[in-house]
C-alpha cells in the first residue's frame, strides 16, 4: 500500500513545527487571562485567479481532516470583494487558547489520508499541494472572543449564503473593552435590532500582528449592506462620541464574501445547490 510522500509528510510535519515554536508563549499569555473563547485568523495572500481551485481544495483538506480529536469549534473562510487586505481569510473557533494549542488537523490529515487507495492517496497529494501553495506568504493572529459581550445575531438566520461579511480594524488610545463596548452600543446592537444587520461583533487582540480591536457586521448581500450604511449608526451619541474619542490613528475596512464554512464536522460550501 502506497503511503503519504515523504514530501507531504515533511510539509506536515514543517506545519506543526512552526506552530509548535509559538507554544511556550501562547501558554504564557494564556495563564494570565480568564478562560474564553479564542479566534485564530489566517491572511492568504491568493492571486484572484486561484482562489477557486483553493476553495476546492480547503474544502476537501478539511473534510479529511477532520477527527475526534479535535478542538475546533468552527471556521468559517471568506473571500475578498472589497477594500485593503486579505485575498481569503479563514477564522477557527476554539473555546480557549489552550484548545487552539493542541489541536492538530495534520495529526488528523495523516491518519485519514493513510486509510484511503493508493489512487486516492495520490488525488490527496494534489490537492495538498493545491491547499498548501495557498499558504505562501500568509499571516496570522489570535482574537480574544467573548461572545456572550460581543456578539449578537437576529433569530432565524439563513448562514447557508454567500453573504457580506464587513471587517473593520481600529486601534483604542485607552481600554479596547471601551472602544468595543462604545460601537457596540452604537452601531452593532441597534444594526441587528433594528437595520438590515445579520450579526456582528468584535473580537480584542491576543497575539500576532492584528488592530486592538475588530469588528465585524454580516449582511445578506451588498444591497442590504448598502442600504444599511447609508443610515449607518444609531441616535445614541454618547456612545457613537465616546467611540471616536477612544479612536487612536488611522483604520481600516474590507469587505469579504462569504464562500463557506465548517459544520457538522463538514466544509459546507455556501449556498444551496452546493
Amino acid at each position: 500500500m502506497l503511503f503519504i510522500s515523504i514530501l507531504y509528510i515533511c510539509r506536515i510535519t514543517k506545519k506543526n513545527k512552526m506552530k509548535k515554536l509559538n507554544l511556550i508563549m501562547l501558554l504564557l499569555f494564556s495563564i494570565t487571562i480568564s478562560a474564553q473563547s479564542v479566534v485564530e485568523i489566517t491572511y492568504l495572500d491568493i492571486p484572484a485567479t486561484e482562489i477557486g481551485d483553493f476553495v476546492k481544495a480547503h474544502k476537501k483538506i478539511t473534510d479529511m481532516s477532520q477527527d475526534e480529536n479535535r478542538t475546533i469549534q468552527a471556521s468559517w473562510v471568506y473571500r475578498h470583494w472589497y477594500g485593503s487586505g486579505a485575498s481569503v481569510v479563514i477564522y477557527d473557533l476554539y473555546n480557549s487558547a489552550e484548545d487552539a494549542i493542541n489541536d492538530d488537523p495534520f495529526a488528523a490529515l495523516n491518519k485519514n489520508v493513510k486509510k484511503l487507495s493508493d489512487e486516492k492517496q495520490k488525488e490527496m497529494e494534489a490537492t495538498f499541494d493545491v491547499w498548501w501553495s495557498g499558504f505562501n506568504n500568509h499571516w496570522d493572529e489570535m482574537r480574544n472572543y467573548n461572545m456572550d459581550n460581543y456578539f449578537v445575531t437576529k433569530e432565524n438566520v439563513d448562514w447557508d449564503i454567500p453573504f457580506v461579511y464587513v471587517e473593520g480594524n481600529y486601534n483604542s488610545s485607552g481600554s479596547e473593552a471601551d472602544l468595543a463596548d462604545a460601537f457596540m452600543e452604537w452601531s452593532i446592537k441597534p444594526g441587528v435590532k433594528d437595520g438590515l444587520m445579520m450579526a456582528g461583533g468584535a473580537t480584542l487582540h491576543y497575539k500576532g500582528a492584528g488592530s486592538d480591536v475588530q469588528f465585524f457586521s454580516t449582511y445578506k448581500d451588498i444591497t442590504e449592506f448598502a442600504k444599511q450604511i447609508s443610515n449607518s449608526g444609531s441616535d445614541n451619541s454618547e456612545a457613537s462620541s465616546k467611540f471616536w474619542s477612544l479612536v487612536e490613528g488611522s483604520h481600516n475596512d474590507q469587505i469579504l464574501i462569504h464562500v463557506g464554512h465548517l459544520e457538522n464536522g463538514v466544509f459546507n460550501l455556501a449556498g444551496k445547490d452546493n
